[in-house]
């Protein structure tokens, strides 16, 4: 069974209105929580994380980006201290996990050492990980799955097209199949960039579901108007229902 994921900017949410809610009515399996999707998501406010706790009520799937900054995945020492302490409030706000990357300065490769360190965080704090899209600006992907696989991650997302290159989950599909068939069900999947309720079927029919266990993942794609709605939520899930 394919799952969606919706990415709510939690600057969206006030007192009028909680696209949160919207997904949850929409019958998204998990949200991912971001603030400034200008930046392309970075840490939301304790705030709200508690309200998007609320608005998806005591169902699991409160995923939290943990990224101190725009820009790239390389963090200083003072930027991963951030990263625990946010890591430590999403738990405190009642996410049910965090989403975050891990770079090297020298190659852009993941950067083991760190990664270990925040997923040991994590796992203190009884919270899944989703490695998010930095995993698409490492230089070689599939050596980077075998790494998260060994790691123990629980999720992986991923358009299958370069970070920062041009392109969606469409023009990603054989690298993405190639990911699948890779991991074997060991690692979930989660398909994103540029998923919405057109096209979702056609990128699924291009992989190998069968093969692993995979998710799809949309911000826009579940909008109208610039705003989430449990319309096009479920618009989203009506159109996976098949796979």
């Amino acid at each position: 069974m394919i799952i969606v994921e919706a990415c709510i900017n939690s600057y969206a949410i006030d007192k009028f209105n909680n696209p949160v809610n919207a997904a949850y009515l929409g019958g998204a399996s998990r949200i991912e929580l971001c603030s400034s999707m200008q930046f392309d998501g970075l840490t939301p406010k304790k705030k709200h994380i508690l309200e998007a706790r609320k608005a998806f009520c005591n169902k699991k799937g409160l995923m939290v980006m943990i990224r101190p900054r725009k820009g790239d995945f390389v963090y200083s020492k003072n930027e991963i201290l951030e990263m625990h302490r946010q890591i430590q409030m999403a738990a405190e706000a009642g996410a049910d996990g965090v989403v975050f990357g891990v770079l090297q300065k020298e190659d852009n490769c993941l950067d083991t050492s760190v990664f270990r360190e925040l997923l040991q965080t994590s796992n203190a704090n009884h919270l899944q990980i989703t490695f998010h899209r930095a995993f698409d600006a490492t230089p070689n992907p599939l050596e980077t799955l075998d790494q998260l696989l060994e790691l123990g991650v629980n999720r992986i997302l991923t358009a299958g097209v370069p970070w920062g290159q041009n392109g969606n989950a469409m023009d990603g599909v054989v690298k993405l199949n190639q990911y699948i068939c890779q991991v074997n069900g060991k690692i979930e999947i989660v398909i994103g960039g540029g998923v919405n309720p057109l096209n979702v079927k056609e990128i699924l029919s291009n992989l190998t579901i069968d093969k692993g266990n995979v998710s799809v993942h949309a911000y826009s794609g579940v909008q109208e108007n610039g705003t989430t709605t449990a319309g096009a939520v479920k618009a989203l899930v009506d159109a996976v229902k098949d796979f």
